[in-house]
């Protein structure tokens, strides 16, 4: 509780510098919009970017559930086979180096201006971390277990099942985490490589106009919306996993 009151006010006392700054100042407009003039952007356009903002989240949710699939069934695959954890990784690392500006244009070549290069982008974004934590939490199986399975002659899937996968799900909780936070910004770049709506395209059409307040606002909308998604992965983990189990993200 105490936490939260300090993280308030350093926000509350935040805002209240920033505006007496840019008006003691008299930063233009344009250059930077007093918190004020954000929140009467919010208001004016509160229709606007709600349309807006149900079009990136969907796209959001899509994309990402699309990624967080790929990535667990990936990590599986991984986990199996020597051969593919040998081809799958580098590939999937190489997805992670090559700037997703880059390839946005390509994904619009290939799959049109409709949902579906927002979708691919959003997806691509949300795989390695998903990936990457659902592999560590999978291959981290105490010695033991895989003693005691092997002495029954378990199959390789019942270790799976009853050691593998339950063990894991820290993990991929932190892994679908991250990937959530960044299938956000995967969905924002897919609209602003071609969309008719969205925040992102709100974001271009404000900024062309010299429209700062709008974006700051379109910006504030999407922070609102991948901090309730990021919750809700929270909330699910906080009911489902006890504190004890709870893991950092790798990568």
């Amino acid at each position: 509780m105490k936490g939260s009151a300090v993280t308030t006010a350093a926000i509350v006392g935040g805002l209240i510098l920033w505006e007496a700054l840019v008006r003691l100042l008299h930063v233009p407009a344009y250059l930077l919009p007093a918190p004020s003039a954000i929140a009467l952007s919010i208001w004016t356009f509160h229709h606007v970017l709600a349309i807006d903002a149900w079009y990136t989240t969907y796209e959001i949710l899509l994309g990402f559930a699309l990624g967080a699939g790929i990535g667990f069934a990936l990590a599986v695959l991984v986990t199996f086979s020597r051969v593919l954890d040998r081809i799958v990784m580098p590939a999937a690392v190489l997805t992670q180096i090559v700037p997703k500006l880059a390839v946005a244009p390509l994904f619009v070549v290939w799959f049109g201006t409709g949902l579906a290069p927002k979708l691919a982008i959003t997806a691509l974004m949300a795989i390695f971390p998903v990936l990457l934590n659902c592999v560590a939490g999978l291959v981290t199986v105490d010695r033991r277990w895989r003693e005691l399975f092997d002495s029954v002659c378990a199959s390789r899937w019942q270790l799976f099942f009853k050691i593998q996968l339950p063990n894991s799900s820290p993990y991929v909780f932190a892994g679908l985490k991250v990937g959530m936070t960044l299938a956000v910004v995967g969905a924002i770049v897919g609209e602003w490589m071609g969309a008719d709506h969205g925040l992102g395209n709100e974001m271009l059409i404000a900024n062309s106009q010299l429209h700062t307040d709008l974006v700051f606002a379109s910006l504030l909308v999407l922070s609102a919306i991948g901090l309730v998604l990021f919750g809700i992965i929270a909330l699910i983990e906080d009911m489902t996993l006890p504190k004890y189990r709870r893991v950092s993200v790798v990568g």
